[in-house]
């Protein structure tokens, strides 16, 4: 009996020496690409737009009082410098005659002081007294001098009036916006421009753009780019992006008219491309790159491409890719060069 147990556990410890061969799971890897998106770089765009002037002022008065006279008529052509509303000035002006006679005394006070603290017959505090009454009626003074000032107003700029709240006679309390001056000088066309072309054109100020009023597009002005929004809006996903005509006197352009805007982008032949920024890497010094799906053989092979710029999540790529091709953009450092790999699809 027991020489079979010894014979048993010497098969089994030969058994145990022998090699194992052990089976690699050689499945391709799945791999999240993006197919490469390609534009003209002189692709016209059209956009509705709304007419806008430079700025709008409202016109407040900083002191309160009645309302005697205006010449605030909506749409008046207004220069610089003009009366548009003026308040009862009568209190402000017995306010500085009142504060005048003040001062007056405080002056002779203090010339009649000085002179005896020189001579010893004063203290220094009556002196003091003396000096500070003046210094504080001087101030009173001028407070109610620009208080008389404030009681009119002015045009700031060359002008139209586009809206008026208060007639004469009425009673301005301090704040109280009066009127509304437009600077027409400039004319805003401020239009939504989709975040894909926003971002496929990002950074490129280099635009030919024309104008045309809703209605009377016999003619065309010719606008450029002012500013743009860096933030989409939340639910449009759009940019607002603003054009302007300068040194205008055309008594079309009207705000609040209806417009369309033209742009084209001026960067010469050719197309540019983007793709993920997640699909890059490498560096500016080194050169960028990416990995190439081949559909045919399902692998990835490394291609150098150039980039023009990043914008947002997308680079926008110059040289080394073309419409349609994909690259892996997810996952990349897990990538080599001939790596089989197979192309994920969502379930439909």
């Amino acid at each position: 009996m027991k020489l079979w147990i010894y014979t048993s556990l010497l098969v089994l410890l030969i058994g145990c020496t022998e090699e194992v061969t052990v089976v690699s799971d050689t499945s391709p890897i799945v791999v999240q690409t993006f197919a490469a998106v390609t534009k003209k770089n002189n692709q016209a765009y059209e956009f509705p737009a709304v007419v806008s002037a430079v700025k709008d002022v409202e016109l407040r008065f900083e002191v309160a009082g009645r309302l005697i006279s205006t010449d605030l008529i909506k749409g008046k052509r207004v220069e610089k410098g003009h009366v548009l509303a003026q308040l009862d000035p009568a209190p402000y002006k017995r306010k500085v005659k009142d504060k005048q006679v003040r001062h007056e005394v405080a002056t002779n006070d203090l010339k009649r002081i000085e002179a005896l603290y020189k001579k010893g017959g004063v203290s220094h505090s009556a002196y003091d007294s003396a000096k500070s009454l003046f210094e504080t009626t001087l101030l009173d003074l001028n407070n109610a001098k620009q208080d008389l000032s404030y009681t009119k107003i002015v045009a700031p700029f060359d002008g139209f009036v586009s809206d008026r709240y208060l007639e004469n006679n009425s009673y301005v309390q301090v704040g109280n916006s009066i009127a509304t001056l437009q600077d027409r000088s400039s004319m805003y066309f401020s239009f939504d421009v989709p975040e894909k072309i926003m971002t496929i054109h990002s950074g490129n100020k280099n635009v030919s753009a024309t104008a045309q009023i809703i209605g009377l597009e016999d003619r065309v002005y010719d606008i450029h780019y002012v500013e743009h929004e860096t933030t989409p809006d939340p639910i449009t996903q759009t940019y607002n992006v603003t054009f302007a005509i300068d040194n205008t006197q055309e008594t079309q352009l009207i705000p609040g008219s209806r417009a369309m805007v033209t742009v084209q982008p001026l960067l010469g032949s050719g197309n540019i491309t983007a793709i993920p920024i997640s699909a890059v890497f490498g560096d500016a010094k080194a050169g960028f790159a990416v990995w190439l799906f081949d559909n045919q053989q399902s692998v990835v092979n490394k291609r150098v491409i150039k980039i023009s710029t990043f914008v947002d999540k997308l680079a926008v790529v110059s040289n080394g890719l073309a419409e349609g091709d994909k690259v892996v953009s997810a996952g990349i450092t897990h990538m080599r060069e001939g790596l089989a790999v197979r192309e994920y699809k969502a379930e439909q």
